[in-house]
């Protein structure tokens, strides 16, 4: 059910029920910043395991390793798929469930 949201109806919210058909959904861009669990950790390890724990609509986009800090390097990564509801979820659960990872961080979202 929608709520009628146009001002012919002097303001009164009335309900529409009617069916969606087809709705076009956009795509999301989202910006990961993965932090291994020690400098030892085989970064291209994990970054090659990184498409096998991604939902089946994400797309790895692309990945850069950036000094963080005492010897640590973050590892940054792209993810696009379709902008609907639990999708950043279910990426950052994939993202978690990696060996070796200690902390995954949203960095950006956005639509593309």
């Amino acid at each position: 059910m929608l709520i009628c949201s146009n001002n012919i109806c002097s303001g009164c919210p009335k309900l529409i029920n009617w069916p969606l058909l087809a709705i076009n959904m956009g795509e999301v861009a989202l910006k990961y910043r993965l932090m291994p669990e020690s400098p030892d950790s085989d970064i291209e390890a994990i970054v090659s395991e990184i498409p096998g724990v991604l939902p089946e609509d994400a797309k790895f986009g692309a990945h850069e390793v950036k000094p963080f800090a005492f010897g640590l390097k973050a590892i940054m990564v792209a993810i696009i798929g379709i902008d609907r509801d639990g999708f950043a979820t279910e990426v950052e659960d994939g993202l978690n469930s990696l060996k070796d990872i200690q902390t995954v961080i949203l960095e950006e979202q956005s639509l593309i």
